[in-house]
Formats: structure tokens, sequence, C-alpha cells
């Protein structure tokens, strides 16, 4: 049965990763299970959400069962979320929520001229701001909610200072927000589903909170033409490393465990190509060369997204080291070329990566990290036909993620809440 469903979806855009992705690509495919009106900004500073959408539905057409209603950015809204405000502050959440509450007063105005069968609050994704759907009396879902995981303390030692103070600022925000915030318990309490992105995300919700919450990655692993690995240790092991180059990324930990390899023979078997750009380049270059590990290193800096795909499908396997991440979207473009991920054990890398795919190393500090990442690679090159076998689980993986497979768990939700 179709179903009519109200779905919150503030940044909405099928030309743009994060959360526009996040809404477009759920939403849209939603469309194909039921009759589903999304509730979005039309434009947010230089990124024109409304445009971008046109222009895709003309190339493609219309989709059956999709209907976009723009809400119009109020005072607050225009004021705050701006390029200059950060996405983190406070300022920023407080235009966030104007926004919601001009969206609930229309949708309020939709549900009396014809009603819905349920609401659905999708993006953004945060905990600390669930909208107002769940206040017109109908079924309500809320998630995949994320932004529970704090950024480990044991870890700020390899932090620029810039980013100590900022994400000590961050976790003791969390730690407030998560016990003080109350809006976010009345949604839960109001919701008859909720989707939770991470395993911090689910202590939060059902543990802390005590509400029921359901995995599910906010992001969907994309249609890329991956293949099964031929790796056969016969050549050098092929790493691939990628992402912006800022402190939470922690790149310098795969820079030490390459240092530890090293050391252990004259002649190492592996190779490590490092891509992206940011703030922490040069300190991360300097750092390579003080460790003595240059020459296991190619450097292809901030590159164009299909070129960086290509770097990877070059690769044997994808390190990802970030210690504060929802569901990273190239950790799901690794599994979908078919490239086996090395990892924490946390956040939603922690979720994506199981067994069959990866190794996940556990995130209990800097030295820990460094070991378990120089480990997961050692045994890889003791075992090239595990890189193999993982490459091949990499690829069911990402049928297992991928965002069809996504719509169609909430499209079955839906049902099963009514």
């Amino acid at each position: 049965m179709r179903l009519r469903v109200l779905l919150s979806a503030f940044a909405f855009s099928p030309a743009r990763g994060s959360e526009p992705g996040i809404g477009w690509n759920i939403g849209s495919r939603l469309a194909a299970f039921h009759d589903v009106t999304v509730l979005c900004c039309p434009k947010l500073g230089d990124e024109d959400y409304r445009r971008e959408v046109e222009e895709h539905l003309r190339k493609t057409g219309p989709i059956p069962g999709l209907e976009v209603q723009y809400i119009d950015p109020p005072p607050l809204s225009r004021l705050f979320q701006r390029p200059l405000i950060s996405f983190a502050t406070p300022l920023y959440f407080l235009g966030y929520a104007a926004w919601q509450r001009a969206a609930f007063a229309q949708a309020d105005r939709l549900h009396h001229q014809r009603p819905f069968d349920l609401a659905h609050q999708l993006t953004i994704t945060g905990f600390r701001e669930p909208g107002f759907l769940w206040k017109l009396g109908i079924p309500f879902v809320w998630g995949p909610v994320a932004g529970a995981s704090d950024l480990p303390w044991s870890f700020f030692k390899m932090l620029s200072w810039r980013d100590r103070f900022f994400y000590a600022m961050k976790n003791l925000a969390n730690a407030a927000h998560k016990r003080l915030k109350r809006r976010p318990r009345r949604a839960g309490r109001a919701a008859k589903h909720i989707f939770v992105t991470t395993g911090e995300d689910h202590r939060l919700i059902s543990g802390r909170w005590g509400f029921d919450s359901q995995l599910l990655l906010d992001t969907g692993a994309p249609e890329l033409q991956g293949r099964v690995g031929e790796y056969d240790g016969r050549r050098p092991l092929r790493l691939v490393w990628s992402g912006l180059h800022i402190g939470r990324k922690a790149l310098p930990l795969l820079l030490a465990a390459a240092e530890d390899l090293k050391r252990e023979s004259a002649q190492p078997r592996f190779e490590l190509k490092i891509l992206g750009g940011g703030t922490q380049s040069a300190a991360w270059r300097a750092l390579s060369r003080k460790l003595g590990i240059d020459e296991l290193l190619t450097w292809s800096g901030q590159i164009p997204r299909q070129r960086a795909l290509e770097e990877m499908r070059d690769a044997d396997v994808f390190v990802f080291t970030g210690l504060q991440e929802g569901t990273s979207t190239v950790v799901m473009e690794a599994l979908a070329l078919g490239l086996p991920v090395i990892c924490h054990d946390a956040c939603g890398m922690g979720v994506a990566v199981n067994n069959t795919c990866g190794i996940k190393v556990p995130m209990n500090g800097p030295r820990a990290s460094q070991s378990g990442f120089a480990a997961a690679i050692r045994s890889l090159l003791a075992d090239p036909r595990r890189v193999q076998d993982l490459s091949a689980g990499a690829l069911a993986r990402a049928k297992e993620l991928s965002w069809d497979q996504k719509a169609r768990q909430i499209a079955a939700v839906y049902n099963a809440v009514l």
C-alpha cells in the first residue's frame, strides 16, 4: 500500500554529497514505494538547491510519487545559516531551528488540506535538532540520527592547539546537549521508530534516553564499477588513503605504522598513495620526511573526484584513520570499488565495515591505533589470498549498503509502523 509521507530534508540536492545528498538519495528513492512530499530549503548562500533539483529533473524527467515543497528561510535562518558561520556553532542551529518552525507551519497547512499517513524527520541528521513534525499527531519516524560521537581525549596530543580547543569545546557541548536538550527527548518519546547511524548514537538514544532504535547508516554506497582485486603477493601491496588533511583524519597514525613496518624489513613490500589536501598537508609531509618513509609514499594532492576514484581503483587496500565520523563517503566509495578497508572500530565506519570486507582496529589511543594499523597491513602482506577474499566481500557489502537497499528498509519500516 502506498502511503502519503511527509519528509523533512532541509538540504536536498542531486548534485551534492553530505546532507543534501542524503536528502536526495533517500527521498527520491522512497517515491518508488510511497507518495513522498519533501520539505526543503530552496537556497543556502551560494548553494542553489532548487536550481540543482530542477536541472536534474529536466534531464531525467519527473519522478512519479515525489513532490518537493520549498520553504523559504525566515530571517533568523538567513542571518545565521551562512557560509561564514560554521555548521558546528550554536548560531547555525539557532537559524536551522527557525527554518524547522517555518517548515512545520507549512506541514500543518498541507496536512489539514490533505492528511498525511506518516511524517519523517530525515535531515539534518544531528541529534540536537529533531524538527517539529512529531507535533502533527501522526506516526513519526526520526533519523538516521547522528552526532553523538566525541573525539577521544587520548588522541588530542596529535592535534594542533587550534584543533584541541575546537574539539574540546565540541566534546563539552556534546556532553551538555545530551544531558540538557529537551526537544530531542520529546521527539524521541513521540517517535514510532528511530534510526541511528553509529553505536555511539545507539548508546545515546537507547541507552541514556531509553528509546528503541535501529542502526541504519545515513550514507549509501554509490554505484561504481568495482571488481575483485588481483593481488598475489609478488608485487608491493598498494595502499591508498584519502580525505581532508585536517586533525581528526589522523593520517599520522598510518605514517607511524608505515615507519614500524619499514623498520621490520630492509625492503618493505608495500607502497602508500595519499590523496587530498588541507591545513595539515605541510605538517604531515614534514612528518613523513622525519620518519624516513618518503620513498614509500606518493602524495597526489587535491584532485577532482573522478580522478581520485581512478587512483583508488588502482589500489589493493583502502586505509581510513579518521577519529570522528558519521558515515564517511570515501569508505562507501572504497567498498563499491572492491577495496578492503582498514579502519577504526568506531563511528560510522565501525558499522559499515565488517570482517567480510575489512579489518577494524580498536580505538584505544594513538599507540594502540598505530600498532593496530601496522598489524592489519602485516597480516595482509602475509596472506595475499585474504586481500582477494576481502575484496569480494567489499563488493557484496556495498550492495547491502546501497542507497536502493536503504530506501527499501525505510519504506518497509513505514509499513510496519502503520
